[in-house]
């Protein structure tokens, strides 16, 4: 409590309420107004340095599909009866004899698919990234009912740069 009362003083003390004209005149020159037009010319013929962007860095060619699309797409293959369609988004053309989004492969009398992707996550520390992991969540529509699935799926260059594939994958249902 005395600690309060010693510091009260010590607050009120640096405050000053009188109004502004009654303060005491600053001994300070004014501020000068500091324009371009009052700088001096500076050359800049020699020596002028570019302020440029960045340029973004893929570890796969400039016109291929980005991992977003490139996932969003192999889900809408999905639909297709044809696997060796959806096969050929995995690395080696195969997604193995139990791929991990294999209950997305077994929905029976499936409608339509949604994919919600997220901004895909690097999982190494190359520059520029190799393996890519792309959060997705999925809402399948049958003729009985809906469905709803949450997990991501990774990536990695293909051999030849021309596009990402698939190397692994979890996707779980989710109940709603």
């Amino acid at each position: 409590m005395r600690r309060v009362l010693l510091l009260l003083p010590l607050l009120l003390g640096g405050c000053s309420c009188q109004p502004e004209s009654a303060r005491a005149p600053d001994d300070r020159p004014p501020l000068q107004d500091v324009s371009a037009a009052a700088l001096p010319p500076q050359d800049t013929s020699v020596g002028e340095v570019e302020h440029a962007a960045p340029a973004v860095v893929s570890a796969v060619a400039a016109g291929a599909a980005d991992e977003t699309t490139t996932i969003r797409n192999y889900i809408n293959v999905l639909l297709r009866p044809d696997r060796a369609a959806s096969d050929a988004f995995w690395t080696g053309g195969s997604a193995g004899s139990r791929p991990d989004d294999q209950v997305l492969r077994g929905i029976p009398n499936l409608r339509t698919l949604r994919v919600d992707t997220e901004q895909p996550i690097s999982r190494d520390s190359a520059v520029p990234s190799r393996l890519r992991e792309v959060p997705v969540r999925v809402r399948a529509v049958t003729a009985e009912d809906t469905f709803f699935y949450e997990g991501w799926y990774r990536v990695q260059p293909r051999v030849d740069g021309s596009g990402w594939e698939i190397v692994g994958a979890s996707v779980q249902p989710v109940l709603r």
